[in-house]
């Protein structure tokens, strides 16, 4: 079976890490794709925003020290989970979400380094 999904997108903000009450690190971040058409000549953008989700220890030190920036060009490699919570009124909301946390799952940064910034993997 496979469950994989490929994303190349632009940040929505900074990502924000956390640590778990286990001492994992774990680090969420938003990442808007779009997609468009032309009718008549005028061009309609339509965006899809994507929770993405780092388990990856790795990624997340490696995201730490970078600091991507709102609107960084980013690819993401990882796996759609699906998942739910209750919100204060008592309704069951549900959401996906991208996970990066295993092997072959990746983030990687698509904007060009100047040349006074090395690249840092």
């Amino acid at each position: 079976m496979l469950n994989q999904v490929q994303l190349i997108g632009f940040t929505g903000a900074e990502a924000e890490i956390r640590t778990t009450s286990g001492g994992k690190k774990v680090a969420t971040l938003r990442v808007c794709t779009s997609r468009y058409s032309k009718k008549d000549g005028e061009r309609k953008d339509y965006p899809t925003w994507h929770q993405v989700e780092i388990w990856n220890q790795s990624t997340v030190t490696w995201l730490a020290k970078r600091c991507l920036e709102k609107g960084a060009k980013v690819f993401v490699q990882g796996e759609i989970r699906h998942d739910r919570y209750t919100d204060s009124s008592g309704a069951e909301r549900f959401f996906s979400k991208v996970v990066i946390a295993m092997p072959g799952h990746e983030l990687k940064s698509l904007d060009r380094q100047s040349a006074s910034q090395p690249e840092e993997a």
